[in-house]
């Protein structure tokens, strides 16, 4: 990014003051620069969050974020994000914060865009504390990129000591590709950590055990060395060039790998195609890992196909539900990652949808055609020759899905449904007034994502005209309905798939609770008789 482009996202940023790891308090809502009372009301609802390395709060007036951040952070984020085989899905700044954090601004149109924010004298600073070892902002670093490609920033709820290990077992993955030590991997959080947890951060120890763990794994994953003596690998430099993105050049396709224990500590991955058995064509598979990650870098959405020899004792369909929350596939709030299992030796294969890629898949079976591809390509995959045009056939299975995530907007762009429709109500005034032609782009409003809080008033509501749709809950999917009324007074039914509730933190939804969720609008309402529909993709209790 030049200078000049790099002025010009921060000029386009409009921060508001932002609070500690996790909601924002009240006390921030007079400092919001730029917004009206309402939208800094609207803006204190929403859930956007901050995250800091050691639970500090991150405070800072508006204009204290403009800058562009220190040359030498923005190559180290730029080393990072080149092994971990993912896009980067933020922007760098520089910010008022004691070291680096992940958070979440609005931009001039008040949608949430990802940030990282530095410290102008980050670098030398965190060096010092660990005696001038630059692995030491290094793993801060990787920890404040992994809350963003995790989604933590904008997964409601705020900052809790689960995710805060996720990130750290993430840092450690990638710190142990890069070449770092298992001890300096960990040295950063034992020199500033807590000894002792808070609600939002476990204690230095813990923190530091899910480093080794990560650096473990990701030692494990090279295969045929020593990973008891803690000396990290010799790194494989991605390209310079980025054509085949860090996945592919540091992680080879058809490769004795390592997939995470279910029930482990879930973390972001860095691949797209996992092929256990070594089978799949190399050149195929490397060209459909590309497609994934260029995917992943202009849509957000991500997509990952796991060929196993073994489902350790699992059906397909389970340990595809495991990977996704092990390997953190896809944006929590949007729902938009899917992973893909097939185990040809056990005739086995399935697919877990995130809620948001499901809608893109619902007129689907992949898994009768995974099966098919088994029962007919396997036998020529499982020779010395190996699949060969057989891989194209297992990738083609999912182009149309693809397709339709592709052309999907995937950014949420109303933080309430009454922001949604006063929107939608003054430019069906202007059409009609201008007696301008119906345009889907512009008048629209069916599909758009947004962010709603309220309260759930029933998790048996009535069908009927207005109200839940029978043919929906009743249909293949088995979508379950409830009935909601926001914070600004809409009656709403969400439509949630019976597979949510286990991505969600705060598990299956209950009467009587405040949530504030994301969704797709399904049906456009009023305050009167007529619910508004969405189909929802995450949730969590308030």
């Amino acid at each position: 990014m030049t200078q000049a482009q790099r002025l010009k996202t921060a000029a386009l940023l409009a921060p508001l003051l932002l609070g500690a790891c996790g909601k924002r308090p009240a006390a921030d809502a007079g400092s919001a620069i730029g917004l009206s009372g309402r939208e800094k009301v609207e803006a204190i609802a929403s859930t956007l969050q901050a995250c800091s390395y050691d639970g500090r709060p991150v405070t800072g007036e508006a204009a204290a974020f403009a800058g562009a951040a220190p040359e030498n952070c923005q190559l180290a984020v730029k080393k990072i994000m080149d092994y971990t085989g993912l896009p980067a899905n933020f922007v760098v700044t520089a910010g008022p914060v004691d070291n680096a954090a992940a958070l979440i601004m609005l931009d001039q149109n008040r949608v949430p865009r990802r940030v990282i924010a530095f410290n102008p004298n980050f670098m030398q600073a965190a060096m010092a504390k660990v005696g001038g070892d630059p692995w030491g902002p290094t793993s801060i670093l990787a920890h404040e990129i992994a809350h963003h490609l995790s989604g933590h920033t904008i997964t409601p709820g705020g900052s809790r000591p689960e995710i805060e290990l996720e990130a750290d077992k993430f840092s450690g993955f990638v710190m142990e590709k890069m070449g770092a030590p298992k001890s300096a991997a960990t040295e950063m959080i034992l020199a500033v950590g807590a000894a002792h947890g808070s609600p939002t951060h476990p204690d230095k120890l813990t923190r530091a055990n899910a480093i080794r763990e990560g650096w473990q794994e990701a030692c494990q994953q090279q295969g045929g060395r020593e990973c008891g003596s803690g000396t990290g690998a010799v790194p494989v430099h991605p390209t310079a060039d980025g054509a085949a993105g860090g996945s592919s050049s540091t992680s080879p396709i058809n490769a004795t790998f390592t997939l995470p224990a279910p029930g482990s500590i879930p973390f972001k991955y860095g691949r797209f195609i996992i092929d256990e058995t070594g089978k799949l064509d190399p050149v195929r598979a490397r060209a459909m890992d590309q497609k994934l990650y260029t995917l992943a870098k202009d849509v957000g959405a991500e997509f990952t196909i796991l060929v196993v020899n073994d489902l350790r004792g699992r059906s397909a369909e389970d340990y595809a539900w495991a990977m996704m929350r092990q390997l953190r596939v896809g944006k929590l709030d949007v729902g938009n990652g899917a992973v893909v299992v097939v185990a040809p030796r056990q005739r086995q294969a399935a697919v877990a949808f995130g809620p948001g890629f499901a809608k893109e898949a619902e007129f689907s079976n992949p898994n009768k055609m995974l099966l098919e591809w088994i029962d007919a390509g396997w036998r020529y995959c499982d020779d010395g020759d190996g699949c060969q045009g057989w891989t194209d056939n297992l990738f083609n299975i999912f182009s149309f899905t693809l397709g339709n995530v592709a052309r999907t907007k995937w950014a949420i762009n109303y933080q309430s449904l009454g922001q949604l429709i006063t929107h939608y109500d003054q430019v069906g005034a202007e059409r009609a007034r201008t007696h301008r032609a119906w345009s889907d782009a512009v008048d629209q409003p069916l599909g758009e994502l947004l962010r709603i809080s309220g309260k759930v008033t029933s998790l048996n509501p009535p069908q009927g005209m207005g109200q839940v749709t029978p043919a929906i809950v009743n249909g293949p999917l088995a979508y379950r309905a409830v009935s909601m009324t926001t914070d600004d007074g809409y009656p709403v039914i969400l439509y949630i798939r019976p597979q949510t509730a286990g991505l969600m933190p705060s598990g299956a939804i209950r009467e009587g609770q405040r949530y504030t969720l994301v969704g797709r609008l399904q049906r456009r309402g009023d305050k009167g008789q007529q619910a508004s529909a969405l189909w929802t993709f995450s949730y969590d209790a308030i």
